[in-house]
């Protein structure tokens, strides 16, 4: 196998350079010290192959001052460590294959509002901008439900996400952000004003009108104009079409009947491959949308390549084009992610403006993560080291699994820990133990009183139409088996119109109660371009209780922050208490 052959050469690589296990030794030139050793690319490899995972890609900086491999040469060290399948083509990834980094555009968003701030932008009302602005100084037609955080959120609250509102991410498909903004005040809050850290991404989709709203230009262009143009990110875009036709553009993939129980009994027995039961059939899914991506810019538009990552995270650890000010600013805490250390190595997470902070064995890292459907990303940086990288992976159900343990490894070997963990074993067995399961039904479930068919309306969520099936389908069928279902009587089905959900599944739990599922679905492509059917899988999952006025969901919809408590299940006052209300129609 060529990697094993090459091991040892991979020691040595090239500044601004990419690696690839599989690439020929010839294709290595300029020597300088390589900031991953051959063991860790052979391991990470090793994981990759053994989950079934198509490609990564890892784009690597280290500053001449760093204590981290410094470059040989007395420059920065900027290399890209590539793996495996960038496409369904069978292309292989390289350097200039671009991945989406989903939500780590969120920084160049806040970035955005910072260039904006530093600029003494003066606002409608004569005021000059400030972080502290009001948002309803900017948009008039920003409205909240809870009329006094309407009234006062202001830049610092959306970009820290601290409104008050949960994520509600299926509350809207393909919409304008002027709409997503527009449709915020009939989004119901689960907490106070600045009382919770919440993910939002429409914090940030309402952040690219305000930038549009003072500049005159779209997200995009004000992004390309300020930052991509001048750091010289020559490949990266907001623009998924112009990515594809560029040559370069990943394809995302996603394993059809992935049974997690059959990967966490392989895992347990030690296999370095997980068999078929356990990863399914791997599909590729193309892109999520095509197009210039403007709905959701803001939150998760940005699609880069390797080489342009190198540049970012150096631009990013010693800036030269932005203001070191405003790095300081971004990189500041205003929000407690979640009050507890994932793991003992690790610090509480606080979040900033489109990033998050912790300590790693002491030392401090700056970075976020990004998702959507068929992409994954990572960003770590370490300050006081001057060094810092990004990860990408083109896989959907274990790409996030893979980008925590990689990146960990690489921690690891950086700060040169003399027993590092087997973080794989951490993660994933965490993975496996938090997966959503249902409740076993009750031996004689109480029978439901009322017609739960027909048509359901939400103001911010739109429509259900619930419907009795005999069959979910092959598709739907293999999605849930993630979850498996308890099923105690009919099955209902309805179609709805959404960013990451396509269907949702109801089934009888007992009375009143039904379990839900959220399935994301999308067209299957081969290699010739050609639709192959369809992909799918679980999104989130929850409780609903249907009445003779509508139904209430409670679980995971409107995906409210760690350290806020649930909606509160009462059959008594379930309009109340739901996160959503569809009225009855």
């Amino acid at each position: 196998m060529l990697i094993s052959i090459l091991s040892h050469l991979l020691f040595l690589t090239f500044a601004s350079g990419s690696i690839n296990p599989q690439q020929p030794f010839s294709a290595i030139s300029k020597p300088n010290a390589s900031l991953l050793t051959t063991n860790l690319i052979d391991k990470i490899d090793d994981l990759r192959t053994k989950w079934g995972v198509k490609g990564i890609t890892i784009g690597l900086a280290a500053s001449p001052d760093s204590s981290v491999h410094s470059s040989v040469h007395g420059d920065w060290n900027l290399q890209v460590v590539t793996f495996g399948q960038a496409d369904r083509y069978g292309n292989k990834v390289d350097g200039d294959t671009r991945f989406a980094i989903a939500s780590n555009s969120k920084l160049f968003n806040s970035l955005s509002i910072g260039l904006l701030v530093e600029n003494n932008t003066i606002i409608s009302n004569g005021d000059k901008l400030e972080w502290s602005t009001k948002v309803k100084d900017i948009l008039p037609e920003w409205k909240l439900m809870d009329e006094y955080a309407s009234d006062h959120v202001d830049l610092i609250d959306l970009a820290s996400m601290r409104s008050g509102l949960p994520r509600h991410d299926q509350a809207h498909g393909v919409i304008s952000p002027m709409d997503v903004v527009s449709n915020m005040l009939n989004l119901r809050p689960s907490t106070e004003l600045r009382q919770h850290w919440q993910y939002n991404n429409d914090h940030y989709i309402t952040l690219a009108l305000v930038v549009e709203r003072l500049s005159n230009l779209t997200l995009p262009e004000y992004v390309k104009l300020h930052v991509f143009d001048p750091i010289g990110l020559s490949s990266t875009t907001y623009n998924a079409t112009e990515a594809r036709e560029s040559g370069h553009r990943s394809d995302g993939f996603l394993g059809q009947g992935v049974d997690f129980n059959a990967c966490k009994k392989g895992f347990e027995q030690g296999l370095d491959k997980m068999g078929k039961d356990c990863l399914g059939e791997l599909g590729c899914l193309d892109w999520w949308v095509e197009g210039d991506g403007l709905f959701e810019a803001g939150a998760g538009g940005v699609i880069m390549s390797g080489n342009d990552m190198t540049s970012w995270v150096k631009e990013l650890l010693q800036p030269s084009i932005l203001p070191r000010s405003l790095i300081e600013t971004v990189t500041t805490g205003y929000s407690v992610m979640n009050g507890l250390p994932t793991y003992p190595q690790e610090g509480v997470k606080t979040y900033g403006l489109g990033q998050w902070m912790y300590t790693y064995r002491g030392t401090r890292v700056h970075g976020h993560t990004g998702s959507v459907p068929g992409q994954m990303s990572r960003m770590v940086r370490l300050p006081d080291l001057g060094m810092g990288f990004m990860i990408a992976i083109n896989d959907d159900i274990f790409g996030t699994m893979l980008h925590e343990i990689i990146a960990n490894m690489i921690l690891d070997e950086v700060l040169q820990v003399e027993d590092p963990l087997d973080w794989e074993d951490v993660i994933a067995k965490k993975t496996f133990e938090s997966l959503p399961s249902y409740p076993d039904v009750p031996e004689d479930p109480k029978p439901f009183k009322v017609n739960i068919e027909g048509r359901y309306h939400d103001a911010g969520y739109g429509d259900l139409n619930v419907a009795q099936v005999q069959s979910l389908g092959s598709l739907i069928e293999d999605a849930i088996t993630h979850t498996p279902l308890n099923v105690t009587g009919p099955i209902y089905l309805t179609e709805v119109d959404k960013l990451w959900i396509s269907h949702m599944v109801f089934t009888h739990f007992d009375g009143p109660l039904f379990n839900w599922t959220g399935i994301y679905t999308a067209d299957k492509w081969d290699e010739n371009d050609q639709k192959d059917g369809k992909l799918g899988r679980p999104e989130a999952s929850g409780t609903a209780i249907f009445t003779k006025d509508g139904v209430g969901m409670f679980g995971d919809l409107w995906g409210k922050g760690s350290t806020v408590f649930g909606s509160v299940i009462d059959e008594e006052k379930v309009q109340e208490n739901a996160e959503v209300w569809y009225n009855r129609v």
